[in-house]
């Protein structure tokens, strides 16, 4: 990505980790997601009503056949055939707004063990990048100079990068380009830069990317983004998003390298330097 296309980021403060939130903060996000589950199900629940009750409409004309409205068993047969393939999508729709709940409210037990960076996001692109081809999306690697050791749940890790890529492939349905570089940002402080050249986030969406349920996208569940914050968070690191439309994104997550002396609370730290990518 040259400078031109690149996001410059703002002046950020010193510490990487976000501020654990008070209680009275804690039980008004516990609001909104209940809140935001409900209107997550209402809708596919709704689309598996009106369709069962079109299934049940067409076997009763087939059973009891009206002879001022015939029909054709074949075409009804066709017709409940597609009905029954939308009730598949939404019962499966269902499952991962499930699915992406438990796991963002769920106590997750981190199974830390020391992993070095590179390897962990080189196994991970080669997992993503058919993906990434069958959208037209060209996906690029570049690992840091040294291994970049951090204490992490490789698991977990892998998820909250995987997020990024989903979000990135979503942000460009029309194919483009998706950057991941990792360097060592300090001495303490790890880097991962997840660029992408789609449209960039609108200034008004911009406070609320990392929400629980808020998505721009069709079809998603709005939690991938506000998972990939809450693992991140509970790694001790920090999340940021660098935009500038309609010159894409860079999402930044920066975590504190194993055994090496850490910020403020045993919390890496940020300074003021703009992602890079080199071609």
């Amino acid at each position: 990505m040259t400078d031109s296309r690149r996001p410059e980021p703002p002046k950020l403060p010193d510490s990487a980790a976000e501020p654990v939130p008070a209680l009275a903060e804690q039980i008004v996000e516990l609001s909104a997601l209940t809140g935001g589950l409900a209107h997550e199900i209402r809708n596919p629940l709704s689309t598996l009503k009106m369709n069962l009750q079109l299934l049940d409409e067409d076997w009763r004309q087939v059973e009891s056949p009206d002879a001022d409205r015939p029909c054709d068993p074949r075409e009804v047969a066709r017709r409940g055939r597609r009905r029954i393939a939308t009730l598949i999508d939404e019962a499966d729709h269902l499952e991962r707004i499930l699915q992406d709940f438990l796991r963002y409210v769920g106590k997750r037990e981190l199974q830390r063990v020391p992993c070095d960076l590179n390897e962990l996001v080189d196994n991970l692109v080669d997992f993503y990048r058919p993906q990434a081809a069958a959208n037209h999306i060209d996906l690029r690697f570049k690992p840091a100079a040294r291994p970049l050791v951090c204490d992490i749940d490789a698991g977990a890790m892998k998820l909250a990068i995987l997020n990024l890529l989903i979000n990135a492939q979503q942000a460009m349905p029309d194919g483009g380009e998706v950057y991941i570089q990792l360097d060592a940002h300090s001495s303490t402080v790890a880097r991962i830069d997840v660029i992408d050249t789609g449209p960039g986030v609108a200034e008004e969406d911009r406070d609320r990317i990392f929400q629980a349920y808020f998505s721009t996208k069709r079809g998603g569940t709005g939690l991938g983004l506000a998972n990939t914050r809450r693992m991140i968070r509970e790694h001790g690191g920090r999340i940021h998003l660098y935009t500038e439309p309609p010159h894409g994104s860079c999402f930044t997550v920066l975590l504190p390298l194993a055994g090496e002396k850490r910020g403020k609370r045993g919390q890496a730290t940020l300074s003021q330097s703009p992602p890079r990518m080199e071609r």
